[in-house]
C-alpha cells in the first residue's frame, strides 16, 4: 500500500535551453554552394576558401589574380586582405558577377591579356599571386617568367588545376628547376592546387 509520501512525483518538463545569439560572419558576398549551376571554369568552393586562408596566414597585403572569371575567388582574396591592402585582377574578358569593392581595400580590374598586363606591373610588388587563367603551355610559361619579376622576395604563388592539366603540371616541374619549393594539394574535384615559394 502506497504511503502519502510514496506517491509518484509529477513529471516536470525539461527547461528549454536559452537560444544563443547566432554568430554573424561578415564578407563581401556569400559564395554559392557546390551545385550544378556553378560554371565548370569556377574554382571549387574549398579552393576559394583556402586561397583566402593562405593570404591571411602569410600576412599578404598586395595580391594578384590571373583569371578572374566571375569573381568567386576574388571575393575571398579581397576579404582576406587587411585594411590598406591591394587587390588586382587580370582577365582578357569581363565575366564578373560580383561587386568586388570593399571599404579600406584598393581594387583594380585589368581588362587585358595576362602577359601584357604583367609586364606593366611593378617589380617585386605582390606578396601573393593566384593563377587560374589560360592553361596552355605558351601562356603559363610566359606568365611564369613575368610573375618571377613581380612577386615579392618571400611571396607565395598558387596555381590551380595542377593535377589534371598537363601544362600546369609540367610548369611545376620547371618551377622546381628555378629553385621554388612546390607543394601540390588535391582538391575536392581532383583538379589540384600547387603552392610555390622560394
Amino acid at each position: 500500500m502506497l504511503q502519502e509520501n510514496d506517491k509518484p512525483k509529477k513529471a516536470t518538463k525539461p527547461k528549454k535551453a536559452k537560444a544563443e545569439t547566432p554568430i554573424e560572419i561578415y564578407g563581401l558576398e556569400p559564395l554559392p554552394e557546390k551545385e550544378a549551376t556553378r560554371h565548370e571554369w569556377s574554382s571549387e568552393v574549398d579552393v576559394c576558401e583556402f586561397i583566402g586562408s593562405l593570404i591571411k596566414m602569410t600576412g599578404a597585403k598586395t595580391v594578384l589574380e590571373i583569371g578572374v572569371f566571375e569573381g568567386e575567388t576574388s571575393i575571398k582574396m579581397i576579404e582576406a586582405l587587411p585594411i590598406g591592402g591591394y587587390y588586382a585582377g587580370i582577365d582578357v574578358t569581363d565575366y564578373r558577377k560580383y561587386n568586388l569593392n570593399r571599404e579600406g581595400v584598393a581594387v583594380d580590374f585589368i581588362l587585358k591579356d595576362s602577359i601584357s598586363a604583367l609586364k606593366a606591373l611593378p617589380r617585386g610588388h605582390f606578396d601573393f599571386i593566384f593563377v587560374d587563367g589560360d592553361h596552355s603551355w605558351n601562356t603559363v610559361f610566359n606568365e611564369f617568367k613575368e610573375i618571377r619579376q613581380i612577386i615579392s622576395k618571400n611571396g607565395v604563388i598558387a596555381y590551380h588545376d595542377s593535377i589534371h592539366m598537363h601544362d600546369i603540371k609540367q610548369l611545376m616541374r620547371v618551377a622546381v628547376q628555378y629553385k621554388y619549393n612546390v607543394v601540390t594539394l588535391n582538391t575536392s574535384e581532383g583538379r589540384g592546387l600547387s603552392i610555390l615559394q622560394r
